[in-house]
């Protein structure tokens, strides 16, 4: 993890710092900013290491910080490519759904007459008469709104 993503993930990272360093205050974690030197330092300090091997001990823990990072957004990459795969599957249903209703009122159209057509309307129309009502008024809105143009 460079120092770059250290310092615009500071405030994120805070809880993980205290969980590796448990001596680690609220004062250290506003001394140090995000800066690694800072970060490598204090734990020089506070465990009495050397220089390298504080240096060493903090980039394997931003390393582990940043992996885990990286392996949620792999898996959050991995769902969101699912969801659209789930999706595509849908919507193909859905046409396939739809053409099939186009063709079957298409061969129905071409194989009634005028008369049946009408006798199958009026039944419908007496099944399901406040329906038919409600549709007759927006088809007559429609029929309105785009007869002016």
């Amino acid at each position: 993890m460079n120092e770059d993503i250290l310092a615009g993930q500071w405030n994120q990272m805070k809880g993980a710092l205290k969980s590796w360093w448990g001596g680690l205050s609220d004062d250290d974690l506003e001394k140090i900013d995000g800066q690694k030197e800072k970060l490598v330092g204090w734990v020089q300090e506070r465990y009495g290491r050397t220089r390298e091997q504080a240096a060493e001990e903090v980039d394997a823990r931003l390393n582990e910080y940043s992996n885990k990072i990286d392996g949620t957004v792999a898996g959050l990459k991995a769902k969101a490519y699912d969801i659209g795969e789930t999706v595509v599957g849908k919507a193909s249903e859905a046409a396939t759904t739809v053409r099939s209703g186009v063709e079957k009122a298409s061969s129905y159209f071409h194989e009634q007459t005028f008369e049946g057509i009408g006798s199958d309307i009026a039944a419908l129309v007496r099944k399901y008469p406040l329906r038919s009502v409600l549709i007759g008024i927006c088809v007559g809105i429609w029929l309105v709104r785009n007869g002016k143009h």
